[in-house]
């Protein structure tokens, strides 16, 4: 689920436990709700809807990911841009990431049940057994069409969890043109 604010979509983690009351949580561009076993779905939106003001300022105050800066350039879609010369940290949004994954999740009928975007040093998303998709914030610096072959990916292992020809066959479907964006990676 996602909850919009300041037209961004913000994923929507719940979890359901033994309590009383709701509890919410924004921590890494996420909202986390702790909420009652058999609270209904549109309780929890209207609690949303409501803290809506909150949210807002809490995701604001959030820090975004950050990484040094070296060479005095950073890529943004494959784009080369230039960084002041006292900068030492550059700060990515992770909003075109959640916005991507929920155009191909809402495309391909493929919802995870947690979502997250943050800095991985050895790949560019994961897809637990458990439903969760991960995504590196790196990949913004690269061309939004691998991006698009990358989301998919994780989507695809939704119901696929290894790469067995099933799931290439599946991949092959959901996007035929995988194969060419994922090379767009290596002529980067």
């Amino acid at each position: 689920m996602f909850f919009t604010v300041a037209d961004h979509p913000i994923p929507v983690n719940i979890k359901r436990q033994k309590r009383r009351s709701l509890t919410i949580q924004v921590k890494d561009g996420q909202i986390f709700v702790m909420a009652p076993l058999l609270m209904r779905e549109e309780t929890i939106v209207g609690f949303l809807l409501k803290k809506k003001r909150w949210i807002h300022n809490r995701i604001t105050q959030v820090s975004l990911p950050e990484f040094d800066v070296e060479e005095g350039y950073y890529f943004l879609f494959g784009i080369k841009h230039p960084i002041p010369a006292n900068q030492k940290k550059l700060t990515l949004d992770p909003t075109y990431l959640t916005q991507r994954l929920t155009f191909w999740q809402n495309h391909l009928n493929l919802y995870p049940k947690k979502v997250s975007v943050k800095m991985m040093k050895r790949s560019w998303g994961r897809c637990s057994s458990n439903g969760t998709v991960t995504l590196n914030i790196r990949l913004l610096h690269y061309d939004k069409r691998f991006i698009d072959a990358v989301i998919v990916h994780e989507l695809v292992h939704l119901n696929h969890l290894n790469h067995s020809k099933s799931f290439k066959e599946a991949l092959d479907e959901a996007l035929p043109e995988y194969r060419v964006w994922i090379k767009l990676n290596r002529l980067t």
